[in-house]
């Protein structure tokens, strides 16, 4: 395997049918925070639901910080439709040497249940793969939030396991579930 000088190779724009994954900028502050203003959106994710559009603020400063190092990829979702961020994706870890990384998301509750995380994760998997070239892609839900295990289900995870008070937020630790898809898995799936 070759060494990369990125990690994130400068996190692109990936493209879906419906959506454009693209990086945060300071003009999309009000979308931000119209979604993670929501007490429902927040619930299952390990941030406080925001406050303030100067939370929102602060979240796409913490990104583009990351892009300027190139130690996160953070993508906001922007629904094609009417040019909205509609939520966020991206990488909680990178384990380079192991070429794994683990991913999250959050999504306006307005756009849940029509398939758009599930198409969103999906994008990222295959860059990750052909792009990023690692080999483990993997990521967690509180067991409470099943809506998130059938997302990582669809986007052809793997369940692997309960991970008992593995998550400590809010206050309480948190069982979760853990999925993962390997580049074997995403290669046998096409053929």
């Amino acid at each position: 395997m070759s060494i990369r000088k990125s990690k994130y190779l400068e996190t692109p724009l990936l493209a879906t049918p419906r959506l454009i994954l693209r990086k945060f900028t300071l003009d999309d502050a009000m979308d931000v925070y119209e979604y993670a203003k929501e007490p429902e959106v927040a619930k299952y994710v390990t941030w406080e639901a925001h406050k303030s559009i100067g939370d929102a603020v602060s979240f796409i400063n913490w990104a583009q910080d990351r892009y300027a190092s190139d130690s996160g990829g953070d993508w906001g979702i922007e629904y094609r439709e009417n040019g909205r961020i509609i939520g966020s994706l991206g990488f909680v870890n990178l384990e380079t040497v192991n070429s794994c990384g683990t991913i999250g998301y959050a999504l306006s509750k307005e756009y849940w249940g029509k398939g758009l995380m599930t198409e969103a994760v999906k994008r990222l998997i295959r860059f990750a793969f052909e792009e990023m070239k690692l080999n483990r892609i993997d990521a967690v839900h509180v067991c409470e939030n099943e809506a998130s295990g059938k997302v990582m289900q669809k986007a052809g995870m793997t369940y692997e396991g309960l991970l008992r008070q593995r998550l400590y937020s809010k206050g309480r630790y948190w069982d979760v579930k853990q999925y993962a898809i390997l580049k074997d898995d995403l290669i046998q799936s096409v053929k």
